[in-house]
């Protein structure tokens, strides 16, 4: 449904990008235009376009949580996989970064990051699989992985990531 006539200013729930004949285009899904004229449509609340994202893109949102988060004890280290979160944020490009914490058994007091000595496969941050493998885990010791979803406006959005987390407990020591 466009516009039709060229010379006129585009009406609220339209816009033309450039200056021309170019016809008006209704605004991207999740993005409204409110005043006649306008060269791009604003993105509703919670939505967003990303820097490399067009103007005449749709505004997108942040992906949810990562599912069914599970692990498998391999000696010293741990495999973890998941599956794509239910909703990709109107995205193709859905990441993983993955948070370790050692929490303390026994004792009360807050979880602390894990240090430089733990390992991951391939890498800890912007995952495009939905697997990793930690390495370099200490025996006995309960540690908390947080798997979070993002993508590319997850930056622009003053919300957390959301996140998957599991609890695992090393028992064995590695000979």
């Amino acid at each position: 449904m466009r516009n039709m006539c060229k010379t006129e200013a585009c009406t609220a729930g339209t816009f033309k990008a450039s200056v021309g004949d170019a016809f008006c285009s209704p605004c991207p899904a999740h993005s409204y235009s409110s005043m006649p004229g306008s060269t791009e449509c604003a993105c509703l609340a919670r939505y967003y376009r990303s820097s490399s994202d067009t103007s005449d893109a749709p505004c997108t949102s942040t992906p949810s949580a990562p599912r069914d988060l599970s692990y498998e004890i391999l000696g010293s280290n741990v495999l973890l996989t998941w599956r794509l979160p239910k909703d990709l944020g109107g995205r193709k490009d859905v990441f993983f970064n993955v948070i370790c914490k050692v929490c303390p058994t026994g004792s009360p007091g807050p979880c602390v990051r894990c240090g430089d000595s733990v390992q991951f496969e391939p890498r800890q941050v912007g995952l495009t699989e939905s697997r990793v493998q930690v390495s370099n885990l200490l025996a006995r010791v309960q540690y908390t992985f947080e798997i979070q979803s993002v993508n590319l406006v997850t930056e622009l959005s003053p919300d957390t990531p959301q996140y998957a987390s599991i609890n695992v407990s090393t028992s064995q020591s590695e000979s």
